[in-house]
C-alpha cells in the first residue's frame, strides 16, 4: 500500500510538472502557486502584451511611412514562452512580399524594442520575434 501511494504521488508530481500552469488553471486544477496568483500573473502578461501591441503600432506608424512598409499592423502579441520573449503577429497588406517585410522588421528590431522599452514600465524590455501574416483583403474584387 505504501509503495503504491509513493508511486501515485510521483506520477502526480511528474504529470503536473509537464502541464502549463495557465492551462491547468483553465481546467480548474490547482497549481503550486495558487489560482489567485496565477490569475494575477496571467492578467499582467496580457496587460504587457497589449502595451507592447500599442507601442509597436505607434512605432510602425512613425517609422514606416514609405510605400514598402506602410500599412503594417500588429494584430497580436503573445508570450513565447513567457513575457521575457514575445511573439509579434504582424499583418502584411496583400501584394507585399512577406520575406522583404520580415527582413526589414529584423533589421529594425533594435529600434522597435527601444520604442517598447520607452512605453512599458519594466526593468528589462522583452525580446521580440516577428511573425508576418498575409492579410487577406477578400470581397473587394
Amino acid at each position: 500500500m505504501e509503495n503504491s501511494l509513493k508511486h501515485s504521488k510521483r506520477l502526480r508530481r511528474e504529470s503536473t510538472a509537464l502541464v502549463d500552469p495557465l492551462f491547468a488553471f483553465a481546467l480548474g486544477a490547482k497549481s503550486d502557486t495558487g489560482p489567485s496568483s496565477t490569475r494575477h500573473e496571467h492578467h499582467k502578461t496580457l496587460q504587457l502584451c497589449t502595451q507592447v501591441q500599442h507601442a509597436l503600432n505607434l512605432a510602425f506608424a512613425d517609422r514606416y511611412t514609405d510605400d514598402a512598409m506602410c500599412d503594417l499592423f500588429v494584430d497580436a502579441v503573445r508570450p513565447a514562452p513567457d513575457c521575457r520573449h514575445l511573439l509579434v503577429l504582424v499583418l502584411v497588406p496583400p501584394g507585399r512580399p512577406i520575406v522583404d517585410v520580415l527582413a526589414r522588421l529584423r533589421s529594425d528590431a533594435g529600434y522597435l524594442r527601444s520604442c517598447v522599452a520607452m512605453t512599458i514600465t519594466r526593468k528589462r524590455a522583452p525580446e521580440l520575434s516577428f511573425l508576418p501574416l498575409s492579410a487577406w483583403g477578400g470581397g473587394d474584387d
